[in-house]
């Protein structure tokens, strides 16, 4: 039986493994790359500029505590259970201890990373106000990685718990231990606080540990958060390609129907599906309204014009790469097959349809300098960010639907 679970272990690691990779390499692409490093290299040199202006003042270790806290008390365990799960693995239920342990230890070394990553950006900060070397960065991550492991083991115990306030309340306490300790280690203080937080953070290990042992797994609840993290990267990977597993959902959203009033006619045929489809679902009107407020909100809490460019430059980058797929996505509907209209219609207006959604953003992105009284660099953004639509609809989407439709009929 043992032979099972463990055939079992290794049979989903490798789908899930299959499944991410089959993804990530639409993902992350050249242009994704190009663009990437584009924004960590602009990012970081922001960011070192600003190190230089601290003073021992600033609240570095509370900053970090909080963020270090938040991404520590965010510990999902990683099941990879299916739905059928609930009915043929019932009854080995006793015998899957080995199975989730190791289940346990994959999620921490996924999630290793995100802590690695983290800590090492915020070190620079941490360094600049206390005047600690970089010496101190293994002692503080082998700390975070001890915290993301009790973490880990309290979450796991939790979901024998079917209340969704527990679930709730343990992990704000998570986030807060977490924080807490983090916090006293970061600001040197005494060695007794440090261990009285260790010590309460044992105990409520132990005790949630005692406690799950007299309770059954929850299979319902297991699939369904397995499921919800599964949708979270495949909406993520539908920025990318197009995602047979995910399904969109529809809105009527009766507000916004004078952005979709046109005239019906055969030659707004495209444009009124693109149009339509773009609004009411939540895949690419969700897409289009992130990118946007967030290009929106660093546009106007930034103070250098040429990053400011540069930030709405790249925000209308990211909107047009990722509602390319758009264009295919009436492609297996046998109604619209039929339509008497030619596929260069489609082009058409498919490509119009994506440059006045990327002008209507350069537009917004614009409104930040004019609220704050900048006319002509607010009117330069407006500008650029038309040229850049129009180049953009005209040449790069031109070559992307060559290869969409190219690859279609192989």
């Amino acid at each position: 039986m043992m032979n099972n679970v463990e055939s079992i272990w290794k049979k989903r690691v490798l789908e899930y493994n299959q499944e991410l990779q089959k993804y990530l390499k639409y993902m992350f692409n050249d242009h994704l790359l190009f663009v990437l490093i584009f924004a960590l290299g602009g990012a970081a040199f922001t960011y070192n500029q600003w190190v230089k202006t601290l003073d021992p003042t600033f609240p570095a270790a509370y900053i970090m505590a909080v963020i270090l806290g938040l991404v520590l008390a965010w510990s999902p365990v990683y099941t990879f259970l299916k739905e059928a799960d609930a009915v043929f693995l019932l009854s080995l239920e006793n015998r899957l201890s080995s199975y989730f342990r190791k289940c346990i230890w994959i999620s921490f070394m996924f999630q290793s990373y995100i802590q690695l990553l983290i800590l090492a950006a915020m070190m620079p900060m941490y360094v600049a106000v206390t005047g600690n070397g970089f010496n101190s960065f293994f002692p503080l991550l082998a700390l975070v990685l001890a915290i993301k492991v009790w973490n880990l083991y309290v979450r796991w115990f939790l979901l024998r718990f079917q209340e969704r306030e527990a679930h709730w309340i343990d992990s704000i306490i998570r986030f807060l231990l977490s924080g807490s300790l983090m916090l006293l280690v970061l600001s040197g203080s005494s060695i007794v606080l440090i261990l009285a937080v260790a010590v309460i953070m044992a105990g409520y290990l132990f005790y949630f540990f005692n406690a799950a042992k007299k309770k059954n797994l929850k299979w319902d609840l297991l699939i369904h958060l397995e499921q919800q993290r599964m949708l979270m990267f495949y909406r993520i990977a539908n920025m990318f390609t197009d995602v047979p597993k995910l399904k969109g959902k529809v809105h009527r959203r009766k507000w916004l129907d004078f952005l979709v009033k046109t005239e019906f006619s055969q030659s707004s045929t495209f444009r009124n599906l693109y149009l339509r489809s773009l609004v009411r679902t939540s895949e690419f009107s969700g897409l289009y309204i992130r990118l946007t407020l967030i290009g929106a909100i660093l546009i106007y809490t930034n103070q250098s014009f040429i990053v400011n460019i540069l930030t709405a430059l790249l925000f209308l980058y990211l909107t047009g790469f990722q509602l390319v797929p758009l264009y295919n996505r009436f492609d297996y509907k046998i109604w619209v097959l039929i339509y008497p209209v030619s596929t260069q219609l489609k082009k058409s207006s498919f490509k119009k349809v994506l440059n006045q959604s990327m002008m209507i953003q350069s537009f917004i992105f614009s409104l930040p300098l004019l609220m704050k009284g900048m006319w002509v660099e607010g009117v330069i953004i407006l500008l650029a960010g038309f040229i850049f639509s129009l180049l953009f609809s005209q040449y790069y989407v031109v070559q992307r639907l060559r290869k969409m439709d190219e690859s279609m009929y192989l």
